[in-house]
């Protein structure tokens, strides 16, 4: 009896560009996995590196490989080969990836194995091979209905919007972490985060120069800056913060497990994406925790932002516009308490992590049914 369920079940591979969770892709992907209804599907994930997605993921019982990803100019057929056997050893019914490289090889693996493939949409940015991967998808998952823009000749049907879910409870769950203390500020100094990892396509240098404008303008504030750094870009910001004079409002903490903790002891989170952004999941997390969010104008912020409601949305790379919007936050403590009020409720009513899980569990089963 046990076999035969065992054998009805809907075998999916997946792929993650990452093995850790510092990426709100992998952690989005994570809370898939851990959601997903082991009666109906039996994951099978790999990952290009160890790390704790990969300790995480094996915690909860799902198989998890290791296996170097090769790039696209190296051409791989062993890889297309392994994936290939992969798939005929797992008995794979539908393959599930994530970028584009292993989207590439996992692709043509699929189509000589006779099985589907989804390729999950992260990024707005277009890449040089997206019609190419676009014909080897069977359907392209996007996490912001705005991406179809990356994909002009792909037909809408193939596209499908699925917009990250938050656990509002896990979230609520999570405790304080005590920062004020902890960098030795008082509850008159507001506190504003800037949350992803320190690179160029998160746009942080135009946050430093939308400082410098306020600067002087406002009572006391600090920037929290929390992420894993791109060397040379971190000393480019640190070096912009020192010319400009205001490297004394950014406390600059890394990456940090606690973050959700922090983010709670905000006052409003900055989402400063200069480009290639599809939709940053930490501003689905700052608006669980009842904060304001004044974020760019990049990818699907405004599907998620209700302007003058939950938050502001601003043109990219623009100084001036980040900065009005964030002296409309500092300046206005009701503002902001209900613009918090009504985050938290917009995430309750249509971000909601069970409802994610359950439609990407229903699209899996309709390409199954369908074949296409």
């Amino acid at each position: 009896m046990q076999q035969n369920a065992e054998e009805k079940k809907v075998n999916i591979l997946y792929f993650t560009s990452f093995g850790t969770l510092k990426g709100g892709g992998q952690r989005s992907l994570f809370y898939l996995l851990r959601g997903l209804n082991r009666d109906l599907f039996n994951p099978v994930v790999v990952c290009p590196e160890p790390g704790d997605l990969v300790d995480n993921l094996r915690a909860l019982g799902i198989d998890t490989l290791v296996m170097p990803f090769k790039r696209f100019r190296q051409l791989s057929v062993s890889f297309v080969v392994w994936i290939f056997r992969l798939i005929r050893a797992r008995r794979i019914n539908l393959v599930h990836t994530d970028a584009p490289a292993e989207t590439f090889y996992a692709g043509i693996a699929a189509r000589l194995a006779g099985v589907p493939l989804i390729w999950h949409i992260r990024v707005s940015d277009a890449g040089p091979a997206d019609r190419l991967l676009a014909v080897l998808a069977t359907r392209l998952f996007m996490v912001a209905s705005s991406l179809r823009m990356r994909f002009p000749s792909t037909p809408d049907d193939k596209l499908v919007p699925i917009i990250n879910g938050i656990d509002v409870a896990e979230f609520d769950a999570r405790p304080l972490v005590g920062i004020r203390g902890e960098i030795g500020v008082g509850s008159s100094t507001l506190l504003i985060g800037c949350v992803g990892r320190l690179e160029e396509m998160k746009g942080q240098e135009y946050l430093i120069r939308a400082v410098k404008l306020l600067s002087g303008r406002v009572g006391d504030f600090r920037i929290l800056l929390l992420g894993a750094a791109e060397g040379n870009y971190r000393k480019k910001l640190m070096t912009l913060m020192r010319e400009l004079k205001v490297d004394g409002y950014f406390i600059d903490l890394g990456f940090r497990q606690d973050t959700p903790g922090i983010i709670k002891e905000l006052d409003f989170l900055v989402s400063a994406s200069s480009f290639g952004e599809g939709l940053s999941r930490v501003i689905l997390e700052a608006m669980a925790a009842g904060k304001p969010v004044v974020a760019t104008a990049v990818g699907g912020a405004a599907e998620v932002i209700e302007e003058g409601l939950t938050g502001y949305v601003v043109p990219a790379r623009d100084p001036q516009a980040l900065s009005e919007a964030m002296l409309r936050l500092l300046t206005d403590p009701a503002r902001r308490r209900e613009f918090g009020v009504q985050g938290r409720r917009r995430v309750e009513d249509h971000f909601c992590l069970a409802d994610n899980i359950a439609t990407t569990e229903r699209l899996y089963l309709e390409i199954m049914q369908s074949g296409r």
